[in-house]
Formats: C-alpha cells, structure tokens, sequence
C-alpha cells in the first residue's frame, strides 16, 4: 500500500498544564505515502509503537490531556534558568 517511506527523529517539550510536571521526549516517526499521495506518521519511541504525541500527549505524573507541546530543549532550559 505504502508508496515511499522513510524514517525521521523528532523531539519535542511538554509540560503539564495540570500539574505543572515537564518533560522531553524522542521519537522515531516512520512517514509514509499511500497510493493516493496521503501521508502516514507512525510514531515510535524505544523501538515500541506509540500514539502521537500531537494528538493524544498524556502527562507520566499525572495522566491529564492537558498538555502544551514546545519545541525541543524547553524544559532543560527552563530547569537551569530555575536552579540559579
């Protein structure tokens, strides 16, 4: 079904707009057009298949969807700006 696919490395920042808890993340995105020029996102992270973090980001602290996804280095930057 796949016409072409090929294999991209994404990170992203999230923070938890219930609990305050932030975090980063790497994923593996497997793209992929079908025959009819639409294109597919797998997500992957350690190899295990995963929702995709712009539709469905779930806070490890706390469980809530109430989530703001950043782009990459936010949280550790936040962090260090925090601990002076």
């Amino acid at each position: 079904m796949s016409v072409s696919s090929e294999l991209v490395h994404r990170g992203y920042s999230f923070v938890c707009l219930s609990c305050g808890h932030g975090w980063e993340a790497e994923f593996a995105i497997r793209l992929a057009t079908d025959d009819y020029g639409r294109l597919h996102a797998t997500y992957y992270v350690a190899e295990r298949r995963v929702p995709s973090p712009l539709s469905d980001a779930r806070c490890p602290a706390c469980e809530s969807h109430h989530v703001r996804i950043l782009r990459p280095g936010r949280v550790d930057s936040a962090r260090v700006r925090h601990e002076d």
